[in-house]
């Protein structure tokens, strides 16, 4: 017979994997956002991977309660130097995208 004590953790080991589970899919979102950025700029996404930076609550225009997620993430424009970079995601729409000033390539001027 379930106790008190284990429905409470029961509850807690589910919604702790689902946060997780979602956190997932936020990250590949963020990712996939960062890869077309650096693609459209003609820069190099290094390292295939962005690593979430800051998360806390915020009001969405509608007045409700959301998660703003900071994700970095590093790129290159001459294949030898690094750059930092970061994806504001605000619930699931994108906020913002941020490059540091990098040098550009004759090639990468369009």
């Amino acid at each position: 017979m379930l106790t008190l004590d284990d429905l409470v953790w029961l509850a807690l080991i589910i919604g702790a994997g689902s946060y997780w589970w979602r956190a997932r899919g936020f990250k590949s979102l963020a990712l996939q956002l960062a890869a077309q950025r650096c693609s459209n700029l003609d820069v190099q996404l290094l390292d295939q991977s962005v690593v979430m930076k800051k998360i806390n609550v915020q009001r969405g225009a509608s007045g409700s309660l959301q998660l703003r997620r900071t994700y970095e993430f590093e790129f290159s424009s001459t294949g030898t130097d690094r750059y930092k970079g970061s994806i504001i995601l605000a619930g699931v729409k994108l906020e913002h995208i941020e490059m540091e000033p990098h040098i550009v390539l004759d090639n990468q001027i369009h």
